[in-house]
């Protein structure tokens, strides 16, 4: 009888791990649209939000997302900052 059971684990285990995979790609998926959105709001934020003074953007940017006090997606924008360097 235990025969049965050990097929049927296995495709139990088939399944999870397919499950595992579609969403591994939908989370990418979306992680990689929210990275693509917050770089062009960066890009365009001085039209956004304008500035007296020139280069203060990213400052204002940095004031702004603390006082969010979202800290992971402080770290997110910071490191997209980063990446524009």
């Amino acid at each position: 009888m235990s025969n049965f059971s050990q097929p049927d684990a296995l495709a139990a285990e088939l399944r999870r791990e397919r499950s595992i995979r579609r969403t591994v790609k939908l989370l990418e998926a979306k992680r990689e649209q929210i990275r693509e959105d917050l770089k062009q709001l960066i890009n365009h934020f001085s039209l956004l939000v304008p500035s007296q003074q020139p280069n203060t953007d990213t400052q204002m940017l940095q004031d702004a997302v603390t006082r969010l006090g979202d800290e992971i997606f402080a770290q997110l924008l910071m490191q997209i900052l980063q990446e524009k360097g």
